[in-house]
């Protein structure tokens, strides 16, 4: 692989790393209270209003950074063929958008049971009422991220790809399989802390290993 292209696999899986770390951040500044036993809307509700919009403005910033590291995954699959290397990259690209548009719809839920909590009314119940658009938009979702790892998978276990067949472990779907045990293993703060960011903890266990992993792929 040229230099250059070897230092752009480099920073476009930095950039996915950094685009996990700041969704992820986004994700815990929505609705993350340490030690809390509250509902999701209870939580959320009780945030200041420039808490929940610079929530969602991480989720903006996330979505451009995981946009760029699409190369790194069109790299990572190239040897398998560039037609499959086009469509992992492009349906990861789908999915890259959903997450931006599903974090930025997030915020109804906090803004209705915020609402809610201001004019004394039922916070869960204004809570799912701002969670119709999500929940709608994370089902669409599944579509790309199911082609998308369906693809990643065949083509590790391929061992046409640039990657081990060990790399198997870190791809997103396997550890978000593996939500409950993984949590287990895991006690107080880091528990806490995976567990309100887990769909942006699994891409950042893969991009870091795909980093590390490509680093000085030839």
């Amino acid at each position: 692989m040229p230099f250059q292209s070897i230092i752009i696999v480099r920073l476009c899986g930095i950039a996915g790393v950094l685009g996990a770390l700041i969704m992820g951040t986004g994700d815990l500044l929505y609705h993350h209270i340490p030690g809390s036993k509250l509902s999701l809307a209870d939580r959320m509700s009780s945030f200041p209003q420039k808490r929940l919009v610079t929530a969602g403005i991480f989720g903006l910033i996330g979505s451009w950074l995981y946009m760029l590291s699409v190369f790194h995954i069109y790299f990572a699959f190239l040897s398998v063929g560039a037609g499959f290397a086009l469509s992992v990259s492009f349906s990861f690209t789908m999915v890259a958008i959903a997450y931006g548009v599903a974090h930025a719809s997030y915020y109804a839920i906090a803004s209705s049971a915020k609402v809610a909590r201001e004019n004394n009314l039922d916070v869960e119940a204004a809570g799912k009422i701002g969670e119709a658009l999500f929940s709608r938009v994370v089902l669409v979702t599944y579509i790309p991220v199911a082609i998308s790892m369906l693809l990643m998978l065949y083509g590790v276990f391929s061992g046409r790809s640039a990657y081990p067949i060990w790399m198997v472990i870190f791809l997103p779907i396997v550890p978000y399989l593996l939500r409950i045990p993984i949590l287990k293993i895991l006690s107080g703060r880091a528990h806490e802390l995976v567990r309100d960011s887990y769909d942006n903890f699994v891409l950042l266990l893969f991009f870091i290993m795909s980093t590390i992993v490509l680093w000085n792929h030839v």
